[in-house]
């Protein structure tokens, strides 16, 4: 595709999902490393940061209060409660980067991916899903950032939303990090090639 039509063309939101553990934040670090020109989505949280997370890079952390806030004044796209914290998603930068056609990676929740569905029809949702339950058990104990009780909480809740998988477009087990992240590209760039995609393409080829 030549570059004029690659400068027309809106950017693509990209919602990727799965239950916890599954390994969303390395892959989508991966898909990044082999796409530098991805943009990704920096949620609002609640929870308190993990060794090594910063803010503004990882999520943005703030307080009950000032998540509250940002609800009322229309800018967060979508929110979830997940273990007790809040998640969500600024409107703003995300508009702004599509709108110059910069492609969106979106690392983000099951429900919250539900609710982008219907602001953004458009959208294009991925589910990744475990090699199988015991491995997510592995990860997730594999982390040693929490209490056995927690990760009993964080696995009952992956049970109800791989059971929410197919309300997604595609299912991606992620088994080989290398893999996933070459098929998110693939998906990426089909998605591009559909019709629709860029504004009046058809008139404008046969015009010249």
């Amino acid at each position: 595709m030549s570059e004029s039509w690659v400068n027309q063309r809106r950017g693509l939101v990209i919602c990727v999902s799965g239950p916890s553990g599954v390994g969303k934040g390395t892959v989508i670090s991966r898909v990044q490393a082999l796409r530098p020109d991805l943009a990704l989505s920096v949620s609002v949280t609640t929870r308190d940061p993990r060794p090594g997370e910063r803010d503004g890079v990882d999520y943005y952390f703030r307080s009950a209060d000032e998540f509250r806030r940002m609800l009322d004044e229309g800018e967060i796209l979508e929110s979830d409660c997940y273990c007790g914290n809040s998640y969500g998603t600024p409107r703003t930068p995300l508009e702004m980067m599509i709108n110059r056609g910069t492609d969106v990676l979106m690392d983000i929740t099951v429900p919250g991916s539900l609710a982008v569905m219907q602001n953004y029809p458009s959208v294009i949702t991925v589910f990744l899903l475990p090699p199988s339950f015991s491995e997510l058990r592995r990860r997730l104990a594999g982390r040693g950032t929490e209490q056995p009780d927690m990760i009993e909480k964080r696995l009952q809740k992956a049970r109800e939303e791989i059971g929410k998988a197919c309300l997604f477009q595609y299912n991606l087990i992620n088994e080989d990090i290398d893999e996933t992240a070459r098929c998110i590209l693939s998906i990426i760039e089909a998605e591009h090639c559909r019709q629709g995609r860029l504004p009046d393409l058809e008139e404008a080829i046969l015009a010249h």
